[in-house]
């Protein structure tokens, strides 16, 4: 059986032991909790320095955001500068070109001019001109035409007929124009003085001058009439015109149809008819016979019609509507 003192040993060393253990589980979480301090701030300083390189690469981006706006803003202002500039080059280019094609036109018109001497008399015109409606100078330039080959191109033609001609061409073929040259030189020399003009239209081979000519002498009689005197008594006052003259007024081109239907008179023999006469009032044929003379042209009408008094307006109208068959 033990004795006290051992129990009081055994006591003692146990109360020893259980004071080392006290002291090693103290020691322990002191370390534990110095572990766990450290990490803490290992993991607050880690997040300051990740936090810190977030913010310096902001700083660098929003740097080189700017400097890339920067740059894009210098880059569209030297875009801005170098449309501007092609827009110029463009313009001047353009304005060149139009000078360009200027130059051309005048050269063109230049190396086209032509010189014609016909029968001694000297003509001026141009190539295209003369070759567009006559077979003639078609094929006399045709090729390589050389106008400084010679200062002039001799034709031994007539050169009266050949500036009727030449008007002809200079006009497009202008078939009224020839057509009334006819009538002018028929009335002043009779149908065959024509027949000139009709031969050097052959010799240059323009045919619609041919066509023109020919078909007015096909209707030499009806032309010769219609330079015909020819003698009105109206309303007791005489006039002297011509056939063409009268028949521009749908009265008297009726009139003077029904005289050569019925067969009573040759179409070439008015003028050796009586004077016509016509019981209408003759200051109011006076006016028409003006108009017609003038061509129908309108203004010489109305002139006339501003002339007269109010009151007689109206009856000038209704005469020459109802009885001349005439809109005034």
């Amino acid at each position: 059986m033990p004795s006290n003192r051992d129990a009081v040993e055994g006591a003692d060393k146990a109360e020893a032991g259980g004071g080392e253990a006290g002291a090693t589980a103290t020691g322990l979480g002191r370390g534990l909790a110095s572990a766990i301090a450290e990490d803490a701030g290992l993991r607050v300083a880690l997040r300051s320095n990740i936090v810190d390189q977030l913010f310096l690469k902001q700083e660098l981006l929003n740097k080189r955001e700017e400097e890339i706006r920067k740059r894009a803003k210098v880059v569209d202002d030297f875009s801005q500068l170098v449309d501007r500039q092609r827009k110029a080059l463009e313009n001047e280019r353009a304005s060149f070109e139009n000078e360009v094609t200027s130059v051309r036109k005048f050269e063109a018109r230049e190396r086209g001019r032509v010189v014609l001497n016909v029968g001694g008399r000297t003509f001026e015109t141009s190539v295209e001109t003369l070759a567009t409606k006559s077979g003639f100078f078609k094929a006399l330039f045709s090729g390589a035409w050389d106008d400084a080959a010679a200062d002039s191109v001799f034709i031994d033609r007539d050169p009266n007929h050949f500036g009727v001609l030449l008007s002809f061409l200079r006009n497009n073929g202008d078939v009224e124009c020839l057509s009334e040259h006819c009538y002018e030189a028929a009335k002043s020399h009779g149908t065959s003085a024509l027949l000139g003009l009709l031969r050097e239209a052959e010799f240059f081979q323009i045919e619609e001058a041919i066509e023109t000519v020919e078909d007015f002498l096909r209707h030499k009689e009806d032309v010769a009439s219609a330079f015909d005197m020819i003698t009105l008594n109206v309303g007791g006052e005489s006039f002297v015109t011509s056939r063409r003259t009268l028949c521009l007024c749908p009265f008297f081109d009726n009139l003077l149809a029904g005289y050569t239907n019925h067969g009573k008179v040759p179409a070439s023999k008015f003028s050796r008819l009586e004077p016509i006469f016509l019981d209408r009032n003759p200051k109011f044929f006076a006016i028409l016979l003006d108009y017609l003379r003038s061509g129908c042209d309108r203004k010489v009408l109305k002139l006339h019609i501003s002339l007269l008094p109010d009151e007689l307006i109206s009856y000038f109208k209704d005469d020459m509507s109802n009885f001349y068959e005439l809109n005034a």
